[in-house]
């Protein structure tokens, strides 16, 4: 498994020896989109010298993004253009100052009419403009699709700070950063709490690989599972919160489970093999892991107590990373191309496999919570950066542009229901 390899390789010889920018590539989807309008937002005349990018730009970057609209934008309502884009809705809307705080104004139409559809009103700080705005993005969702958006989560990443392997967060679309980590050492493989209030990550501060947990309302870095000498890679369990990762032992690297609240902690698969990349499903009844006990890395899913273990990838000769859809049905993963990673899809039974990037390596695939989008890391650039395509794998769209960033892992559905 080249990268879970790799990362035991830098493991052993360890132990032993600013705002970025959204670049899109376009490319033709075979999963059909809605055309929606997005007609440019009236400004008062307040200074909005601190917005990052004008409101229409956000809320037609949230529809790109989606895997559900394409974004027809126009300066102002045309109804020529937007029909023959078939777009039947379009949004606009204005944003103003009113007793200190920035009020903005989203509304939704019906393009041939020009009747108001729904509208919505957000009340902010200035430097939280950007959160109403993916609020609207989410609302108009909902309203056409009958589903909530995921333009209100956020996404976790390893980035390179100083030389030294950090967490951030940030919004979904990079923008927002927030350092996570600030010690001295190597920290990577992030994961999210079930609620979203916690980080979960693995750390070389201690001269060896623990997993420890971040409260995102703290600043203080908690030890899990002390007794256990070298663990890495957690996944938590979307249900309850226990955590499945990869324990380094003597007679190889097996998956274990462990409880964060008590720290009790017990092995759920024993072999003399590499196993690595655990991943949940979506109810918590099951888990994917990677493993070569075959001879070479494949895709296998286990029972939640590690029982009746079956193989799932049968296409190619090395597969790793998999994750779980949100719905159960498919799962990603990487699988090596002529040297070279990329990300794949194919059902829980490994059936209906389809190759999603094809430029660079492509690795750690995350999906959207919705399932509509996959957010993964890719060096197609030059240096490690981070995208989101459509489940299809077009509309590649990388959201950092600058260092080196990493291993995207996508946060859960916001539990508060439509905003």
């Amino acid at each position: 498994m080249r990268f879970s390899i790799s990362v035991l390789l830098f493991l052993c010889a360890w132990l032993y020896a600013q705002q970025d920018t959204i670049t899109m590539d376009i490319s033709v989807s075979t999963d059909k989109t809605l055309p929606i309008g997005v007609v440019n937002f009236e400004l008062d005349k307040s200074d909005w010298s601190k917005l990052e990018e004008l409101p229409q730009k956000t809320i037609a970057r949230d529809f790109n993004l989606s895997g559900r609209f394409s974004s027809v934008e126009s300066e102002k309502y045309n109804l020529l253009t937007l029909s023959q884009a078939r777009a039947k809705h379009y949004v606009t809307g204005k944003l103003s100052m009113k007793d200190g705080q920035a009020e903005l104004e989203c509304k939704l139409y019906a393009t041939a009419s020009k009747e108001m559809v729904k509208g919505f009103v957000y009340k902010s700080s200035i430097d939280l403009i950007r959160t109403s705005l993916h609020k609207c993005s989410d609302n108009v969702v909902y309203q056409l699709w009958g589903v909530q958006g995921f333009a209100s989560t956020q996404i976790a990443w390893v980035r390179k700070v100083d030389g030294k392997k950090q967490i951030v967060i940030a919004d979904y679309d990079g923008f927002r950063r927030k350092q996570i980590t600030s010690h001295n050492s190597v920290n990577f493989l992030p994961a999210w709490g079930a609620d979203n209030s916690k980080i979960y990550f693995t750390s070389l501060r201690n001269g060896k690989p623990q997993i420890f947990e971040r409260n995102l309302s703290g600043a203080a870095d908690k030890l899990l599972f002390p007794q256990i000498d070298q663990a890495f890679g957690p996944a938590v369990n979307p249900k309850d919160g226990t955590l499945l990762f990869s324990m380094i032992g003597q007679s190889g690297t097996d998956i274990w489970q462990g409880n964060p609240q008590t720290g009790s902690a017990g092995r759920l698969i024993y072999t003399s093999s590499i196993e690595v990349s655990p991943s949940w499903s979506p109810h918590g009844t099951a888990f994917l892991f990677s493993s070569d006990k075959g001879g070479q890395p494949q895709i296998y899913m286990a029972f939640r107590d590690g029982s009746d273990v079956q193989r799932v990838s049968f296409f190619g000769k090395y597969n790793e990373s998999a994750v779980w859809s949100p719905d159960g049905e498919r799962i990603a993963y990487c699988s090596m191309d002529n040297g070279r990673l990329n990300i794949y899809t194919s059902g829980i039974d490994g059936s209906d496999v389809q190759k999603l990037t094809f430029e660079g390596n492509n690795e750690r695939p995350t999906w959207s919570p919705d399932g509509m989008s996959i957010a993964f890391s890719s060096d197609r650039s030059g240096s490690p950066q981070i995208y989101i395509m459509r489940r299809d794998g077009s509309g590649a769209t990388r959201i950092t542009n600058t260092g080196e960033n990493s291993s995207p892992v996508w946060s859960n559905q916001n539990k508060g229901g439509i905003p």
